[in-house]
């Protein structure tokens, strides 16, 4: 009994000193910094050994949104507007790469097939990351 006890509390105290794991969720809708000002939202739609996998959205927010109505959601190309940033559907990041971004979570989404399509494309072509 004593020997399960104290299995737990080192597995407890390897844990707490272990770094923590980020907080990345499948779906979730993030804000980040965008270049011209304000900030942009991206979904997660894929989180891998390699790394995230994003959607960037072109809408610009003044600040960090509260919640997003994700029908209002969309992307432009590189005929973007002033106003607008560039939008990407399917963007593989490395971790180290994802963690400088300075995401902060906005709200929990959902991934539709429609949106894994570039994903499933750099998986056929052995895609890398940036």
């Amino acid at each position: 009994m004593i020997g399960k006890i104290a299995v737990g509390l080192l597995s407890i105290l390897l844990t707490a000193c272990a770094p923590s794991a980020p907080d990345w969720v499948e779906g979730g809708l993030y804000a980040i910094e965008a270049e011209g000002g304000g900030y942009q939202v991206l979904k997660i739609l894929k989180i891998d050994d390699g790394g995230v996998h994003v959607w960037l959205y072109s809408n610009r927010f003044e600040d960090v949104p509260e919640s997003v109505d994700e029908d209002t959601l969309y992307m432009v190309g590189i005929d973007h507007g002033p106003d607008e940033e560039l939008g990407i559907g399917h963007l593989p990041l490395s971790r180290q790469s994802f963690s400088s971004w300075g995401v902060r979570f906005v709200q929990q989404s959902t991934v539709s097939p429609e949106e894994l399509e570039g994903y499933e494309m750099w998986i056929d072509a052995e895609g890398g990351y940036f």
